[in-house]
C-alpha cells in the first residue's frame, strides 16, 4: 500500500508540473481505437491538482491537437501484445502532436477493463478545533476502513461521496463549519494491478511520463452527463469494442463502476457468423446498415452481404435488413441484461 501511495503521489506531482508548464496529453486506450488529445493551459485560471477529474471543470485549457487510430494489441480493455499497442499509441500521439505543433512529454491514460470493483468506505473523527479545517478533512479521509480487496489489485479512484457533521448529513464541503464529530462516506474503485503495470510500462516505452490514470467509465460519465443528471442520479453506459462499462453518479458524486468483457466486437462476430461473411464486411454492415431498434421498413429493405471468399464484385446474398437488426438487438439486449445483473 505504501508503494501504491508513493506512485500516486509521484503521478500527482508530475501532473501538476505538466500543467504548470502548459501542455499535457490525454490518452484513451480502448479495444477498438486509441484516441489522443493534447491540452494547452492558458494560465487564465488556476488548475487544481486534486485529481484527474478536476480537469473536467476547468475552463483554463483548450484542445490544440486530436487524433485517433485503430487499436492493436488490446483485448477486452487490457494489453495483450505490448509491441502492437506501443506502435498504435505512438501513431496516435505523433498525429496529435503534429496537429498541435508541440511535443508532449506527460500523459494521462484512460482505460477500460482490468476488472473494476467498487467499495463503500466510512470514517469518523473528532474535530480538533471549533470549526472544520483541511486537517480534519484529511484525517477523516484517512480514517476510512479499507477492506481487504485482495492481492494483486490497486486503488484507482478514492473519492468522498458525502460528509456529515454531528447529525447533519449531505454536506459536500464541511470546511469552515462548526461541529464536533466529522464523518464521511467514500467510494473506492480498485482494478487489476497487472493491467495497470502493463499500461504504465507501455506508456514508458513510448518515451512518455505517466502523469495519471483514470477509468474510462468515470471519465466518460463526467464528459457525457450534465450536472442535473449527476445530481438526480444516472448510469452512463459506454459500449466499446471489447468491453461495456458503466459509471453511476448520484448527488454529483461518482458512486459505482463496473465493466463486462462484452462489446461491439461481439456484435460484429455475431453478424459474421450469422451471414457467413468476412469480419470487415460484418463491421461495415453493422455501422452503415444496422440498428438495434426495429422499424416497419426493415422487412422491405434488402441489403447485400458478400460471402466469405468472394470479392466485392462477386455474387452477394440478399437478406432483409430486419434479419441484421435482430442479430444486433439480441446481442445488445443480452449485454445490457448482463450489465443490469452486475449493477
Amino acid at each position: 500500500m505504501i508503494e501504491l501511495y508513493e506512485s500516486q503521489r509521484a503521478m500527482r506531482n508530475m501532473r501538476k508540473a505538466a500543467m504548470q508548464r502548459g501542455v499535457i496529453a490525454i490518452l484513451d486506450v480502448g479495444s477498438a481505437k486509441i484516441a489522443c488529445l493534447v491540452l494547452r493551459f492558458d494560465g487564465t485560471e488556476k488548475v487544481s491538482d486534486a485529481g484527474v477529474g478536476s480537469l473536467a471543470g476547468q475552463s483554463g485549457f483548450r484542445v490544440i491537437g486530436a487524433a485517433t487510430t485503430r487499436s492493436r494489441g488490446v483485448r477486452f480493455g487490457e494489453i495483450a501484445a505490448m509491441g502492437e499497442t506501443e506502435r498504435a499509441i505512438r501513431t496516435a500521439l505523433q498525429s496529435a502532436q503534429k496537429m498541435a505543433g508541440i511535443r508532449v512529454d506527460h500523459v494521462i491514460a484512460c482505460f477500460s477493463g482490468a476488472e473494476p470493483r467498487s467499495y463503500g468506505l466510512a470514517g469518523q473523527v473528532e474535530v480538533h478545533g471549533q470549526t472544520v479545517d483541511e486537517q480534519d478533512v484529511a484525517r477523516v479521509l484517512s480514517a476510512c476502513d479499507v477492506p481487504d480487496f485482495g492481492h494483486g489489485r490497486e486503488v484507482l479512484h478514492a473519492q468522498p461521496v458525502n460528509f456529515a457533521l454531528d447529525h447533519r448529513s449531505g454536506l459536500s464541503d464541511p470546511r469552515g463549519q462548526i461541529g464536533h464529530t466529522l464523518s464521511t462516506d467514500m467510494h473506492m474503485l480498485t482494478v487489476d494491478g497487472q493491467a495497470i503495470q502493463n499500461l504504465a510500462h507501455c506508456v514508458k516505452r513510448c518515451d512518455l511520463e505517466l502523469a495519471g490514470l483514470a477509468s474510462s467509465a468515470y471519465v466518460g460519465g463526467i464528459a457525457a452527463l450534465v450536472e442535473d443528471e449527476q445530481q438526480l442520479g444516472a448510469a452512463c453506459i459506454d459500449m466499446g469494442g471489447g468491453t461495456t462499462s458503466v459509471a453511476i453518479f448520484a448527488d454529483r458524486a461518482f458512486i459505482h463502476a463496473d465493466s463486462i468483457p462484452v462489446g461491439g466486437h461481439h456484435v460484429t462476430m455475431d453478424i459474421a457468423r450469422g451471414f457467413s461473411c468476412r469480419l470487415e464486411d460484418a463491421e461495415r454492415l453493422k455501422v452503415m446498415q444496422g440498428s438495434a431498434l426495429a422499424t416497419p421498413a426493415d422487412e422491405r429493405d434488402v441489403i447485400q452481404v458478400p460471402a466469405i471468399g468472394e470479392d466485392d464484385y462477386g455474387q452477394a446474398t440478399q437478406v432483409p435488413r430486419s434479419l441484421l437488426n435482430r442479430i444486433i438487438a439480441a446481442r445488445v439486449e443480452e449485454t445490457l441484461e448482463m450489465l443490469r445483473d452486475r449493477i
